[in-house]
């Protein structure tokens, strides 16, 4: 790629990507990438950002940011059946960064620099959640109720890694309730009961640097839905550290199936 757009989120990583975008700039024009970019200043301001970029004709938009960024801007470049119509790439310097795990993209900037100049373009899937007025949007790693509360929570505190996500899940057990799930999953039969989460999974990492499955593969064709049934906080408490390593899998109130995508 010699041409890209780059929306940068100058708040992603607790404002860390503010202060390293002119240090990556320099690099990536030293690297002979022509490119322009654009600040957000706002939740859903990437997505905005992307699709001007991609109605503007650049075949390459850059998500310089954390996992949101990156999601927002999957979001705005494409489009209402699913397709791309832009190449995505990504620069991560966010706190999770569950992308680099799933996608196996660079955590270093300046790797991941170079591979938007040199590397060659790979094909994911991507899911997509719609609402009953028929809104819908499309995810790159994970969609899911319950646990997903921990990741907004998250995201508004500051410091960087797992730390953030670890401290959002103990404060998350004050407030825990097993809240009630509908799922049809695979032509089965409905299901309606109260349930700690529900995860539905395009890689195996979600939440920042939660292992919620395993086994999933993101250009595999299928998704993979997680359940975990009710749990108190007790056994919450217990169970929440083998999430990060996939222990949680063992536990007796879950279910794990791969589901058509």
């Amino acid at each position: 790629m010699t041409h890209a757009f780059a929306v940068v989120n100058p708040a992603a990583g607790g404002g860390r990507t503010a202060r390293k975008w002119p240090t990556l700039a320099a690099e990536l024009a030293r690297l002979g990438l022509a490119f322009e970019s654009a600040r957000t200043v706002r939740r859903g301001h990437a997505t905005e950002l992307a699709r001007r970029a991609a109605d503007a004709g650049w075949s390459l938009v850059v998500a310089v940011g954390g996992d949101g960024t990156l999601n927002e801007v999957v979001n705005g470049v494409t489009d209402a059946h699913g397709s791309p119509l832009v190449t995505t790439g990504a620069i991560l310097t966010g706190r999770g960064r569950d992308a680099c795990r799933n996608f196996g993209l660079a955590a270093d900037w300046r790797l991941a620099a170079r591979r938007l100049v040199e590397g060659a373009d790979e094909l994911f899937d991507l899911g997509a959640a719609e609402w009953p007025d028929c809104a819908r949007r499309y995810f790159v790693s994970a969609a899911g109720v319950g646990l997903e509360a921990v990741a907004r929570r998250a995201a508004s505190r500051g410091g960087v890694g797992t730390l953030p996500h670890v401290l959002a899940v103990v404060e998350g057990l004050v407030t825990h309730r097993p809240v009630p799930v509908t799922i049809e999953a695979d032509g089965a039969p409905e299901s309606s009961v109260p349930l700690t989460t529900v995860v539905v999974a395009n890689g195996a990492y979600y939440g920042g640097g939660m292992k919620i499955a395993p086994p999933a593969d993101p250009a595999d064709g299928v998704l993979d839905l997680v359940v975990i049934g009710a749990l108190g906080r007790a056994e919450l408490l217990r169970w929440l550290p083998t999430v990060y390593w996939g222990g949680h899998l063992a536990t007796p109130r879950r279910s794990f199936v791969a589901s058509a995508g």
